[in-house]
């Protein structure tokens, strides 16, 4: 299978990234915005329709100046699809997606101290990774990759589980190294914080945002062991200057209270320790002291949106409401500051949907090319070949 060292193959993957963000594009369009030659873009959408990655799907309006109608073209859904698997100490959840991002298939587990002490982390990653093949199998899809989300720092170039206080992984995996037993199918690792950035911003209808911030909170037991604390959980995923934000060794978006303190055994201020229940009286408390701190980054960093997830939509909709306060009475200045804080369009199946769609997300990438037209990481294996061995 030959390496990615032309810009024929860069070229070809451009426009795949393009369509494929775009949902629907004309020829035209695509030659404009990518500023290649209008034979040149014919002659690959020619290729791309002829190995069915792609298809003209309906008719377009025409330009100011009127004239023929174009033919919109839009990636082949069906031509393979996203493994997404999300593991934390309560519950393991799969799906599946196509190209579209459309759910093919999910399900979900619940994770108990005993089963979790018998079978491990990997225990249940190989399940996870077989249900999907299982049920790959039964739709007659091919899986283009399988995305992992864990809370945790997790080194996403390598797929690399460095640490999970709440799984109790200390000494690292590597998620990729360990499929390889398992499956052919490329594995993908990413916190899950993060995986919420790549479900909001690829499978959501929400406008495309350059600086954004997921607020994951989820009520659920500290680690998967008897008798661990249930609280509220936070994680932050990040995305600044329209990219995923890692941060040094892969840290951003861990998460602990400025007002923490010992011997508090939560991410909040001993006073919050009554949020064991979300609907005691301590939880607003929390809600509250949660929404300073996200609205201290917000504020320091320019935000332009916020969305708070994974929990039901009452409690999100409230530490939404207390955010919004917190912004406007921490801003300094006259003039009122207009970021966008709301209750994620996908929420509690986040993370797995997530972990997919940052498959789809690597698998239309734009590689980068050295001055000499080569990949900089060598040898590789063209995303656009790639997809074509699907087949």
């Amino acid at each position: 299978m030959r390496v990615l060292n032309s810009l024929t193959d860069l070229n070809i993957m451009r426009i795949l990234r393009f369509i494929w963000q775009k949902k629907k594009a004309s020829r035209v369009e695509i030659a404009s915005a990518l500023k290649m030659d209008k034979s040149t873009v014919t002659k690959i959408i020619s290729e791309l329709e002829e190995k069915n990655l792609a298809r003209e799907t309906e008719i377009g309006a025409s330009g100011p100046q009127g004239g023929r109608k174009p033919m919109l073209l839009e990636i082949n859904p069906s031509y393979a699809c996203a493994g997404g698997i999300e593991i934390g100490p309560e519950r393991m959840a799969v799906c599946l997606e196509d190209f579209f991002g459309t759910i093919l298939y999910e399900n979900s587990l619940a994770i108990d101290p005993d089963s979790y002490a018998q079978k491990g982390f990997l225990g249940f990653f190989k399940q996870g990774v077989e249900t999907l093949e299982e049920a790959a199998g039964r739709l007659r899809v091919k899986i283009a990759g399988i995305g992992l989300g864990v809370p945790g720092i997790v080194d996403a170039d390598g797929a690399k589980i460095i640490q999970s206080i709440p799984l109790l992984v200390e000494d690292g995996i590597d998620a990729a190294k360990e499929a390889q037993a398992w499956t052919k199918v490329p594995v993908f690792a990413e916190n899950d914080a993060r995986c919420c950035c790549y479900a909001e911003q690829i499978l959501s209808r929400s406008p495309k945002t350059r600086n954004m911030m997921y607020v994951l909170a989820q009520s659920r037991p500290l680690q998967p062991l008897k008798d661990a604390p249930r609280n509220l959980s936070v994680g932050l995923g990040l995305i600044l200057n329209g990219k995923i934000y890692h941060g040094a060794n892969a840290t951003a978006g861990e998460f602990r209270s400025v007002d923490w303190e010992s011997p508090s055994k939560t991410q909040f201020s001993p006073a919050c320790k009554s949020a064991q229940s979300l609907d005691g009286p301590g939880a607003a408390k929390t809600f509250r002291e949660l929404a300073k701190n996200i609205a201290f980054l917000v504020n320091t960093l320019s935000l332009d949106v916020v969305y708070v997830g994974g929990l039901e939509k009452k409690y999100a909709e409230e530490i939404v409401k207390f955010i919004r306060e917190e912004i406007v009475y921490l801003w300094p200045y006259a003039w009122n500051k207009t970021t966008v804080v709301a209750a994620a369009s996908i929420s509690q199946k986040a993370v797995s949907y997530g972990a997919a769609a940052n498959v789809l997300d690597k698998i239309f990438s734009v590689p980068e090319l050295d001055e000499g037209g080569r990949r900089r990481k060598t040898p590789a294996t063209s995303p656009y070949q790639y997809l074509l061995s699907l087949k």
